[in-house]
């Protein structure tokens, strides 16, 4: 193979790899997205009954959902770099880049996505501090002695071995 068609063939895996999407339905069958496997996301559909579930069940759907399809989309790339590369250098790949989202996605028994942890909503920051508040600090703590007596043993290290 000459350099030319190498570079052929590496400009056309570029671009297979810039134009590869993935599409995965939430595991509800609420949402269906499709994304690049950078994670643009490149169009959604929502189920009518999915807006009745409140504005923070539906963006939660909408992040699951477009993850999953940004994993397809990743996956599909790592099978094109094996179908262009050969298996040998998909694998060194995936050594430098990790493994593909599939093999590694943590799932339930049934096979759908474990559910994000969740978090408590965050507190709220505290009230600012005026200017006298921020004058009134406790007292330095004292500083420890600057003598040392261990210093003058080795300062004099013929100390009593004088005659």
């Amino acid at each position: 193979m000459t350099q030319e068609q190498r570079l052929a063939a590496a400009e056309a895996l570029t671009d297979v790899l810039a134009r590869t999407t993935g599409t995965a339905e939430h595991p509800t069958g609420l949402a269906r997205a499709t994304a690049t496997a950078t994670g643009e996301l490149v169009s959604l559909d929502l189920h009518p009954a999915a807006l009745a579930q409140g504005p923070g069940a539906v963006g939660r759907l909408v992040v699951e959902t477009a993850r999953l399809a940004t994993d397809a989309a990743a996956q599909k790339s790592y099978n094109e770099l094996a179908k262009a590369l050969g298996d040998g250098l998909a694998t060194a790949v995936e050594a430098f880049a990790g493994p593909p989202p599939f093999r590694t996605a943590t799932t339930t028994p049934h096979g759908t996505p474990a559910p994000p942890p969740r978090t408590s909503p965050p507190s709220p920051p505290p009230p600012p501090r005026t200017w006298r508040q921020q004058a009134r600090r406790t007292a330095p703590r004292p500083r420890p002695d600057a003598f040392d007596d261990d210093d003058d043993y080795f300062a004099d290290p013929f100390r009593g071995q004088r005659q």
